[in-house]
């Protein structure tokens, strides 16, 4: 794969990535992502999203390109959640010092606040932590259908209260409506603002 790009341009834009995460455990070992940026040519446009830290690594190498953006996904889910939710990803605190490290450093940054589920995600407390130091933010909410029956059954559970919101239309659309107003309000810049019902839609 490394090989594939290198000195390659691509119009458009590049997305590392959206399925998957660029900056897994395994690529301490085998640098991939490494060896792909560092063949890549330097004036392709590239977003990076990752929940790990260890995208700090690449700090330098970021600086070689012309047009370059890296996010951390922060949710702002306490650690018991996390560990239910996001087993073996870094502490969003890692997460957050990651976006302070990226924006010291002069590499353009952005927070993606997802999944947003009720009473799991404090949309406030995560702007009030990082507002100084986040170019821009991007929120999702959670995909409560394609998220499969398997999670369904597990966040009810869990975590009924939350599960309460999500399968209630009603109070999923009240819910949605009171967030997108604190986000609004925040004052912070939006990159968007992902809905999945009733189908997907992306506000500004």
């Amino acid at each position: 794969m490394p090989e594939l790009v290198k000195g390659r341009y691509v119009a458009g834009k590049v997305y590392m990535s959206s399925v998957s995460d660029p900056y897994q455990p395994i690529e301490k070992r085998f640098e991939l992502t490494r060896r792909i940026l560092e063949n890549m040519g330097k004036r392709v446009k590239i977003s990076i999203l990752t929940k790990s830290d260890l995208v700090l690594r690449d700090l330098e190498l970021f600086k070689r390109f012309r047009n370059i953006e890296v996010g951390l996904t922060v949710n702002g889910f306490e650690e018991s959640v996390k560990n239910d939710l996001e087993p073996y990803s870094p502490s969003i605190g890692r997460r957050i010092e990651a976006l302070k490290r990226l924006h010291e450093s002069g590499v353009k940054n952005y927070a993606f606040i997802s999944p947003i589920i009720p009473k799991l995600t404090d949309i406030e407390e995560i702007i009030s932590d990082t507002r100084g130091f986040v170019t821009y933010y991007l929120f999702e909410f959670l995909n409560f259908r394609a998220a499969g029956a398997e999670f369904r059954r597990f966040l009810r559970d869990r975590y009924w209260e939350a599960y309460e919101v999500m399968s209630n239309k009603d109070r999923l659309e009240r819910y949605a409506r009171d967030t997108i107003e604190t986000i609004r309000r925040s004052g912070v810049k939006i990159g968007g603002i992902y809905l999945h019902y009733p189908e997907l839609t992306m506000l500004k």
